[in-house]
């Protein structure tokens, strides 16, 4: 067994912002790796993108990557989204950026849309790599100290985080998976069409969301390393040598 942190990351609003478009920011409805291990290093104090970008701005000499990401990368997380009725309920937010360089129009003035996650919430596992940053993280959780404030995609959309735990994860074939996961290890889904007609069986409404996100930071382009990933309640079949893990009753694949 091993042993993993277990805790909720929710908002009132928060936006998790797509690189594909420059008019309207949409949001990604699963928190990416990167975004969690930088909510991360702001708790513990590490350094990320505004302090590079002042040490650019002042010609000072930067390291490769965010110090937060050097640091937190090798962490495995897992993420199970928590959805009312199998869906994500989002907003288009309209404002106006009025301050003068934001717009070369008339009038200097910038129509901003961006969609919005209205009251996100996701239970975030982290696995237990005997590393450092790993016992520091455990400390502040528990403790419920931060070094920086964090917040889910702008600096208003504060970060709330709530019901940590530390349990147990052991390695456990299951034809179920609660969270988040690659679509790379699916071989297929069962066909359970006839459970479902069987005398007195429960029909279950089923879902599946899919969405493509980044898995790396690269220092000269940015997110790199997409990948599919699948959120369902349907039964799986995954490929052999892939590891998947009972916390409680939930089965998690960390990535």
């Amino acid at each position: 067994m091993q042993e993993t942190i277990k805790f909720e990351l929710s908002s009132r609003m928060a936006i998790i912002k797509k690189p594909e478009s420059n008019e309207t920011y949409y949001t990604y409805n699963f928190p990416h790796k990167i975004m969690l291990l930088g909510i991360l290093g702001a708790i513990i104090g590490l350094n990320g993108y505004n302090y590079y970008a002042l040490k650019k701005y002042l010609g000072q000499s930067v390291e490769e990557l965010p110090e937060f990401y050097s640091k937190l990368k090798s962490l495995k997380i897992g993420i199970i989204p928590n959805i009312r009725n199998e869906n994500f309920n989002k907003k288009i937010q309209i404002f106006n950026n009025s301050v003068g360089y934001a717009s070369k129009e008339e009038g200097n003035n910038l129509v901003v849309k961006e969609q919005w996650l209205e009251n996100p919430s996701w239970d975030i596992y982290i696995l237990n790599d005997e590393s450092d940053e790993y016992r520091k993280i455990k400390e502040y959780l528990i403790n419920k100290k931060c070094e920086y404030i964090p917040y889910i995609g702008k600096n208003d959309h504060f970060a709330n985080i709530r019901n940590i735990e530390i349990k147990n994860a052991e390695i456990k074939s299951h034809n179920y998976i609660d969270s988040i996961f690659d679509e790379n290890i699916l071989s297929g889904y069962v066909d359970e069409f006839e459970e479902m007609f069987a005398f007195g069986a429960k029909v279950v409404k089923e879902y599946e969301y899919k969405e493509v996100l980044p898995t790396k930071l690269n220092e000269k382009i940015g997110y790199t390393d997409f990948k599919p990933f699948i959120f369902t309640n349907k039964k799986v079949a995954i490929k052999d040598k892939v590891d998947l893990y009972l916390v409680g009753d939930k089965t998690i694949y960390y990535f």
